[in-house]
């Protein structure tokens, strides 16, 4: 046979070599998620908040949180946060909302502060480490699985920037200084989210029925949570002809009930939420929705 003529082959060698590592990583990942769901499912994971993470654990979740706040609060601009009682504001928000996990210049957490796990950040730190816009994307936003909630529902924007702006000047403050001010901020009120208008569309209010914590007690359509069968369901809303078991089943008394369920019905084991009205209006157009 002519040297120069090959004999057939399906795959080249680059290529052949690019397949075998495909199949090499893609054999990798199966078995580490084999290897995972074995130990989840054993039992042999600790589940308990008194175990303390792995350090490569711990490295990895904070490399992810920074990357992450970098990325998402890059098109956030601060506003001018010296203004005048800006700061006396924030402080006043600190105290309400904050001081009971992460202390205070003197001041520890609260006991329930100081056992959660991960623990929650020394803001002294952070404000040292980190820019007024990833303070502000994290205090509004929240952070999943560490016990820190999404601000945006409980504080005005303004409240918000001015949490940032007193957590920027916190590494500074001494014991003396914060005690004075602290009691200077008592007189003085965080203003709540109440009545903020928000984007209408359907991720959105499933994003607020969970920030009232209703799927804790409900199944709601479209809505991730625990199996809990506390509260009826709430799927199909649009099929029931009637709201706590008298009233019609439509939009203003559903927003009625979601505002104060035992002003219509008084045996209601359902709480008061403190729900938005604008907030109530979207869970109440939302379920109404649903076939």
């Amino acid at each position: 046979m002519p040297s120069w003529i090959h004999k057939p082959s399906w795959v080249h060698k680059p290529t052949r070599k690019i397949v075998l590592l495909v199949t090499g990583a893609i054999a990798l990942v199966l078995f580490g998620a084999l290897g995972a769901a074995v130990v989840l499912l054993s039992g042999a994971y600790s589940t308990a908040a008194t175990t303390q993470h792995f350090k490569i654990t711990h490295r990895l979740l904070d490399a992810g949180l920074r990357y992450s706040v970098r990325a998402s609060a890059s098109d956030i601009q601060a506003p001018i946060l010296d203004e005048p009682h800006k700061y006396e504001q924030g402080a006043a928000c600190y105290r309400l909302h904050c001081a009971q996990c992460h202390g205070a210049p003197g001041i520890a957490p609260d006991e329930e502060g100081r056992g959660m796990l991960p623990i929650a950040s020394n803001l002294a730190q952070s404000a040292r480490e980190w820019p007024a816009e990833w303070l502000y994307y994290v205090t509004k936003k929240g952070v999943r699985m560490s016990g820190m909630p999404a601000w945006e529902f409980r504080m005005s924007e303004e409240s918000l920037w001015s949490t940032v702006a007193f957590l920027t000047r916190l590494p500074s403050l001494t014991r003396a200084e914060y005690a004075q001010l602290s009691q200077y901020s008592a007189q003085l009120e965080c203003e709540s989210a109440e009545g903020a208008e928000m984007q209408a569309s359907e991720d959105r209010t499933k994003i607020v029925f969970r920030q009232y914590a209703c799927h804790s007690c409900h199944r709601i359509e479209g809505v991730v949570g625990p199996k809990s069968y506390v509260g009826p369901a709430l799927v199909e809303w649009s099929h029931r002809k009637y709201l706590a078991g008298t009233l019609p089943n439509n939009e203003e008394n559903l927003v009625r009930f979601i505002l104060d369920p035992q002003a219509v019905r008084p045996h209601s084991l359902m709480p008061k939420l403190e729900v938005a009205p604008a907030h109530a209006r979207q869970m109440a157009r939302y379920l109404l929705e649903l076939e």
